[in-house]
């Protein structure tokens, strides 16, 4: 057998699997952007192929404001150092998004103090400081970073001072 016959087989055997598939009932819309969803993750990859590049970002759920609905947050990338690939684009940064109760979410990142340029790759959601509001730690490539909800929608990067 040739590659090419192999290949063939193997993509109309693919095929006819998916033509027998059952109707499950449902089907899955993608409303990202008309939800205000706007996150781009930024792996940083530049050709090296750093295993750092190969992640996805991390994700939380949480409540950020004590309002009853849960925000997101997404964790992201950055460009390696000596690499930059546009020098005045938009920096790289993680995304909360505030939930506006309606199945619509307001980008709060600024707002919030969360614009911080690292290169995130996870998350845990934790009140540290047992002040009744959700903090968030984010781990990185180098630094992990402590951040302290003040409960008046505002976060404080405590890294250094929680040691």
């Amino acid at each position: 057998m040739t590659r090419r016959g192999f290949l063939l087989g193997a993509i109309s055997a693919g095929a006819s699997r998916a033509a027998a598939r059952p109707d499950l009932g449902f089907h899955l819309t993608d409303v990202t952007g008309a939800a205000g969803i706007d996150f781009h993750h930024n792996s940083g990859a530049f050709g090296a192929k750093y295993l750092p590049e190969t992640m996805g970002p991390g994700c939380a759920f949480l409540d950020y404001d004590g309002d009853g609905w849960l925000d997101i947050l997404i964790v992201n990338g950055m460009d390696w150092p000596g690499h930059k690939r546009a020098p005045k684009g938009p920096r790289s940064t993680m995304c909360l998004y505030r939930n506006n109760r309606n199945g619509t979410f307001t980008d709060v990142t600024e707002r919030a103090g969360l614009a911080v340029e690292m290169y995130g790759m996870g998350v845990a959601i934790a009140d540290y400081n047992n002040d009744g509001f959700p903090d968030i730690l984010v781990t990185a490539v180098g630094q992990n970073r402590l951040f302290q909800n003040t409960g008046r929608g505002h976060f404080l990067d405590v890294t250094e001072k929680a040691g």
